[in-house]
């Protein structure tokens, strides 16, 4: 390999792990901020029915 080969493959490499770092974090993001919002709200409609009895 050459040497002015060498910065170019780092980039690439960083940006690729950063692409695979995205692909992995968003999908388990996605999932627990779903479930946060499913959890507050039926706690919330648990304080609802509560107060309307």
């Amino acid at each position: 390999m050459f040497s002015h080969e060498s910065i170019p493959l780092i980039a690439i490499f960083i940006i690729m792990l950063l692409c695979v770092l995205a692909a992995f974090l968003h999908p388990v993001h996605a999932l627990f901020s779903w479930i946060r919002r499913r959890r507050d709200r039926s706690s919330t409609r648990i304080c609802k029915e509560a107060d309307s009895r």
